[in-house]
């Protein structure tokens, strides 16, 4: 059988290019891949087909090297691997619809890009989220009352950068004080639950809003962001995801109703992924990524191969079914010799 030749951007890091590109070198497909990012200090360079060095998504000349690397290559699929990429293609989707790209709908990942429209919206629609507020002045921390509350970017955010966890009024205004003079578009958000029941569930929709499959991750934060001794409330630990996810991938009917009720009620067209924990049974949200997971190779390595599953159904037209099997992923660091260069 012919190669299958795919471009997967943003394969640098420790992003979600690299789970997507993982987890396809873990599938059945004969694929050709081309990968790329904006330096040629990448890990993941000699695990794709080709590499290549491209332009950010935010240069002017990003448009035009794309097209000529679908052309050049005969691409038939496109994976964004970055959050500007995802946001690229999402905004110029029309440009590219004689080639499967591998995103959601670009209503949804408008949405989702705001994490205060998003709770809104979630709100609007009658699902839980916890409470929040947004601090745009100092003067606006007087609206909340409820603690401990969690600090994040509202806009721009990745991995766990700026999270902040205030207990009083006092570190509220301290907190809120230097992300606003850093230029940090602020959510405050009330802590919920405790650690030992936060989970990451994956909902896989068609492009016609079908429900395909779902996988829940029920996380083991191990590596979690805390603060000092105060980090205790009611003999629970208070404590955040440090970005780095891992867990046990498991089978529960209620989150898994929830968790597709959500996805249908957005209108989900493609990959979303939802964080949150569960109190008194019912999922309350974090925040939804309408994209392919930072999970994406922990799920293939269960059997949820979620982007090879996207390219037999949308490019080979195969029925597959969306299964997993339960089991614990854990994380660990990989080096790497460049005995190529040197930095």
């Amino acid at each position: 059988m012919k190669d299958i030749n795919i471009l997967i951007t943003g394969i640098g890091g420790a992003g979600f290019g690299e789970q997507i590109l993982k987890a396809l070198k873990m599938s059945d497909l004969n694929l050709f891949i081309i990968g790329t990012d904006i330096t040629d200090i990448c890990f993941n360079k000699r695990n794709v087909n080709k590499f290549l060095v491209i332009p950010s998504a935010y240069d002017e000349s990003y448009n035009k090297v794309i097209k000529e690397l679908i052309n050049s290559y005969d691409i038939k699929a496109i994976f964004p691997g970055s959050e500007p990429e995802l946001q690229y293609f999402s905004n110029n989707i029309e440009e590219f619809k004689d080639i499967y790209v591998g995103i959601n709908s670009n209503e949804l990942i408008k949405l989702c890009s705001n994490k205060f429209s998003t709770y809104e919206k979630l709100s609007q629609l009658g699902l839980s989220v916890p409470k929040y507020e947004k601090i745009n002045t100092i003067d606006d921390c007087k609206k909340i009352d409820y603690f401990p509350v969690i600090l994040k970017p509202n806009t721009n955010s990745g991995g766990s950068a700026h999270i902040y966890i205030s207990f009083d009024m006092e570190e509220l205004k301290m907190f809120s004080g230097y992300m606003l003079k850093h230029g940090i578009d602020i959510i405050a958000q009330e802590y919920i639950g405790d650690s030992n029941n936060e989970y990451t569930i994956g909902v896989s929709s068609d492009k016609n809003g079908n429900i395909l499959g779902s996988i829940i991750l029920k996380r083991i934060i191990n590596n979690g962001l805390s603060t000092n001794k105060r980090a205790k409330l009611n003999d629970i630990n208070i404590v955040i995801s440090s970005g780095i996810s891992q867990g046990e991938f498991i089978f529960n009917d209620n989150i898994k109703e929830q968790a597709e009720n959500i996805a249908k009620k957005i209108d989900s067209r493609g990959p979303i992924n939802i964080q949150g924990r569960v109190v008194d049974g019912k999922l309350l949200i974090f925040e939804i990524n309408p994209r392919l997971s930072g999970t994406t190779s922990l799920r293939a390595m269960v059997g949820y191969n979620e982007p090879a599953n996207m390219i037999k159904q949308n490019i080979l037209h195969e029925n597959v079914i969306y299964n997993y099997n339960n089991g614990v992923v854990l994380r660990s660091i990989v080096e790497n010799v460049d005995m190529d260069k040197s930095v």
